[in-house]
């Protein structure tokens, strides 16, 4: 079972959905569109309930459910989220994903033992209209915080609070299974032995447990859809019904050749349900995965009796394994598992090991963004780590040439904490996390721009070995990139850079970027553009810089997407002058080829997956501009 690494869900926006078409013409229908979203803003203003009200109504419809039935049936709804633009189970849903483990950790702090299996369309329905009702008081409680004081509403400052708070709670971690694994495997796997005295399992045995229930989940899946997978063999099946004088296929169903297909389609989350048994057959020592399923195993009455309000921390992500019985689990996807023991190990390891941990991951995350430009670039490329250029010795993390072309690349691994309610607050708060990362990348970068904008040879210098490792003219260079990589992704404070980054008015933005946005775009460009891949990647750089002061997205993906697939188009709209909206459905190309291998060195399950086309996804985008002024100037003539 394949999964990809969008299981957040951000509300999606259409590319229809925007005021001016190529012509500047307004579209009366978005803007009469837009007008009704910003009615419900203020309708939620000026009416809104209170968080605790909406969730004992919530608490209401969930308390009586069965366990057994109700949490299966929102891991089962985990893995449709890719549907959400065509199924009506998730048209009231936002964050579907972050919705779901809501909705797990709440029903868990007032459930009453029901045995109420399942509930009608209209009870779900009000389940996520409640569920989008709790999410929407985030962006009253943010957005209209301080209208009402003398100095109005901040707008700056709200702005920036709003965008980083949905960023942060509105999105699971998204990074493909791969990428985690292989941080879980480099830099915890570096203290196997202190993990092993700390929690009784290494590194090694959590990876093998976790493949194990991947495996059990697979082989459950595939055994349910046999005759769907061998499609040969129904015939010889059905052929074996008749004899046994089963005209009327609905009899069918009760036979044991197809009851595990009945489980599946009637039974909501079936192949994530084994037994102890199943569990325990993981080639690993007994007592070891003893430790492990209660290090994962969720405890239910943490919360019990308490509030659970939607911007918590989740205990589900913390320990995401759930007993249904004694001897019976709900193991969640693959997905989950992993990022538990590596969050988690991650923690315990940055505090006992403090700053010599802190130091091995940035050291660690240097390596890996070396590799990838190794990967990108090749034998062709020149690859400098740690070097410095000016008598303080001021260190350089990274500096790539390529064919003239110079990269000025610092990594950051600074934590980025969870935004606060109050936009003030939180303003300052995400500055300063924001000024510890990509503004101190961006200004070790510009050490480097300036040093090269003099336009004399200089000698650059290994940091352990004082020895000069380069010299460097700078009328040999035919063009510079500085670019920040990130291991947290900030979202929409770091695709676009001009709320919050401090730079000379003439100097041109860096590209900030998160380590796995970049491993995949490489990856893709590598794929599909194959020797035109590192041209590609410069050409990408060239344009992207203009997006900024101007651009509406959270995912860089959504615009290496569009680049790869339309880049006359990305490059037409990079000269633009309006508000650019860039939309999930352009990032659809990263999952769609993942599906039969985009090129991970540890892929998991290239085996099977090598064997299936990649899907449909789209390639051309009807991309229209906004202008914020047409839309504020036809509004508040609309108004009066």
């Amino acid at each position: 079972m394949c999964y990809s690494r969008y299981v957040s869900g951000k509300p999606r926006i259409s590319n229809r959905n925007s005021i001016c078409n190529m012509n500047n013409e307004i579209n009366p229908e978005v803007l009469e569109d837009l007008k009704q979203r910003w009615d419900a803003m203020l309708k939620i203003r000026d009416s809104r309930r209170t968080q605790e009200e909406i969730i004992d109504e919530l608490s209401s419809l969930i308390k009586n459910l069965s366990k057994e039935s109700f949490i299966p049936y929102l891991i089962q709804m985990m893995i449709h989220i890719d549907q959400r633009n065509t199924s009506e189970a998730f048209k009231h849903l936002m964050s579907p994903m972050k919705q779901f483990v809501y909705l797990i950790d709440l029903y868990f702090s007032v459930e009453t033992n029901g045995n109420i299996d399942g509930f009608s369309e209209e009870e779900w329905m009000k389940i996520t209209l409640l569920l989008n009702e709790i999410e929407m008081t985030y962006f009253g409680d943010i957005g209209f915080f301080n209208e009402n004081t003398e100095e109005g509403i901040d707008f700056d400052r709200v702005s920036v609070s709003l965008k980083a708070f949905l960023d942060y709670f509105g999105n699971a971690q998204l990074s493909y299974d791969e990428q985690t694994l292989e941080r879980f495997e480099t830099i915890c796997g570096a203290y196997e032995n202190d993990v092993l005295d700390l929690f009784g399992f290494g590194v090694l045995d959590a990876i093998k447990f976790c493949s194990h229930i991947r495996k059990l989940i697979n082989k459950k899946l595939n055994d349910c859809n046999y005759y769907l997978l061998h499609q040969d063999e129904w015939p010889k099946l059905t052929e074996e019904f008749l004899k046994r004088g089963l005209s009327d296929p609905r009899d069918w169903w009760d036979e044991p050749e197809l009851k595990m297909m009945k489980e599946f389609r009637t039974k909501p989350g079936y192949v994530f349900i084994h037994s102890l048994a199943d569990i325990k057959q993981a080639d690993l020592p007994s007592e070891k995965v003893d430790k492990m399923l209660d290090f994962l195993l969720y405890q239910e009455d943490i919360n019990k009796g308490q509030t659970v309000y939607y911007a918590d921390k989740n205990p589900f992500f913390d320990k995401p394994l759930i007993k249904l019985k004694e001897d019976e689990f709900l193991c969640p996807q693959y997905k989950f598992l992993i990022e538990c023991f590596y969050n988690r190990i991650n923690e315990e390891l940055a505090k006992k090991k403090k700053e010599k941990y802190t130091q091995f991951k940035n050291q660690a995350l240097e390596k890996k963004a070396s590799k990838l430009f190794r990967k990108l670039f090749g034998k062709d490329a020149m690859i400098f780590e740690s070097y410095y250029f000016d008598k303080a010795h001021s260190e350089q993390d990274l500096l790539v040439v390529f064919k003239g072309f110079y990269f000025i690349i610092e990594i950051k691994d600074t934590q980025f904490r969870a935004p606060m309610r109050d936009p003030i607050k939180a303003f300052d708060k995400i500055k300063t996390d924001f000024k510890k990362s990509i503004q101190y990348g961006y200004d070790q970068c510009k050490r480097v721009e300036n040093k090269i904008e003099e336009g004399k040879p200089f000698k650059i210098y290994d940091i352990k070995t004082n020895k000069c490792i380069n010299e460097i003219n700078p009328n040999r260079i035919k063009d510079y990139f500085s670019i920040i990589i990130t291991q947290f992704k900030y979202g929409g404070i770091q695709t676009n850079l001009e709320e919050l980054l401090k730079k000379e008015e003439e100097d041109l933005y860096p590209w900030s970027v998160c380590i796995d946005d970049l491993e995949a775009f490489i990856l893709a460009l590598r794929k599909i553009k194959k020797g035109m891949a590192r041209t590609s990647f410069v050409e990408y750089l060239k344009h992207r810089e203009a997006f900024h002061e101007r651009l509406v997205c959270s995912d860089e993906l959504e615009l290496c997407g569009y680049f790869i697939n339309s880049p006359k188009d990305f490059k037409e709209q990079s000269n633009a002058e309006e508000i650019f909206a860039a939309f999930p459905g352009m990032s659809d190309l990263f999952d769609a080829e993942y599906k039969n291998g985009i090129g991970f060195d540890n892929e998991l399950d290239i085996d099977i997956k090598k064997h299936y086309s990649v899907p449909k996804y789209p390639k051309n985008y009807d991309v229209n501009k906004v202008s914020g002024m047409d839309f504020l100037d036809d509004y508040k003539k609309a108004s009066h």
